[in-house]
């Protein structure tokens, strides 16, 4: 099951002594080597391994709106991420398996979704095992923010706020836990993006493209996949076949041969700048798409949805070599 390596205890303990009290170094003649041993470096290596996708989401402007509308915009967040949460679970049977089911009888058993997002209090970072995974995400949450733009969802609200926008990031890199915080490259990377937009779209970063690269030869090709070709990538090996054919399993196809007007129509990718990760530069790349999707329970109906994320335009972001 998907998980985020932890900085514990133990391991400060073995490299710093930081359990002995007092925690000064009275003694200035001892010496302290620099560099880590091979032993250490394996130990921090084991954490700084652990990668994961990171979906950032960010209400634009939020900062000036009037105070009466800016001090209810993080509950209309909740609203809309426990909907899409919901919403998740009901119809991605497969994908989301080791998330567990809306009413969760084994909850210990199950990744819980709450304990890996980051709230910005005007959106937020979620930590997810895959990009496939992240996609999801956004296309579910683009859905429920459509139904209430449309005056369909939390109208009351909707009469005193009246329609948001947001802008998407998704990256894919280091990830790790110190205590009940969560650290790493994969969020600086994906606040710098996000905080570099300011024509809310869809951007991803280079970990991101090569990884559908890799592993699907690119984004484009989710539009064939099937849920039995993602069993072929590494990270889908373990999941349970049997959740293939059981419960709903919206947007993505059980088997390539199947039919279905359901699924992603359009999906363009295109490298618009770069943001500087530690010593290298990465490449961004804007991603727009649009998918035809049969929902199962949403607002306690069955339900075609047509959602897009993201938009075309291609000015830069900027550059971090400037």
């Amino acid at each position: 099951m998907f998980s985020v390596k932890d900085i514990s205890q133990d391991l400060l303990n073995r490299l710093f002594s930081s359990n002995v009290v007092p925690r000064i170094q009275l003694l200035r003649n001892e010496e302290f080597m620099p560099d880590y041993t091979a032993a250490e470096s394996d130990d921090i290596r084991q954490i700084t391994e652990s990668k994961a996708a990171v979906v950032g989401i960010d209400i634009y402007r939020y900062s000036q709106y009037p105070t009466e509308k800016q001090m209810f915009i993080p509950h209309l967040y909740d609203l809309i991420y426990d909907e899409t949460w919901h919403l998740i679970k009901q119809n991605y049977s497969f994908l989301f398996q080791e998330y567990g089911d809306v009413i969760d009888l084994n909850p210990d058993q199950h990744i819980k979704h709450k304990a890996y997002f980051i709230s910005t209090g005007d959106g937020g970072y979620q930590i997810m095992p895959t990009p496939v995974h992240g996609i999801i995400f956004i296309l579910t949450f683009a859905t429920i923010l459509r139904l209430y733009n449309a005056d369909r969802f939390m109208r009351k609200l909707h009469a005193k706020i009246g329609n948001i926008e947001v802008r998407y990031a998704m990256t894919l890199d280091e990830i790790y836990r110190y205590r009940e915080n969560f650290f790493g490259a994969g969020i600086i990377n994906n606040g710098r993006i996000l905080g570099k937009d300011r024509l809310n779209r869809f951007l991803i970063d280079q970990n991101v493209h090569d990884w559908f690269l890799t592993r699907t030869f690119g984004i484009e090709n989710l539009m064939s996949l099937s849920l039995e070709d993602l069993k072929n990538i590494q990270e889908f090996a373990a999941y349970d076949d049997a959740k293939l054919n059981t419960g709903n399993n919206a947007l993505i196809l059980n088997r390539s041969d199947q039919m279905s007007r359901e699924g992603f129509k359009s999906i363009e990718v295109q490298k618009i700048g770069k943001v500087r990760q530690k010593q290298t530069l990465l490449d961004i790349y804007n991603l727009h798409m649009q998918a035809l999707i049969h929902y199962q329970n949403l607002f306690k109906q069955e339900a075609i949805v047509t959602v897009s994320v993201g938009n075309l335009n291609t000015v830069g972001i900027g550059n971090d070599e400037a």
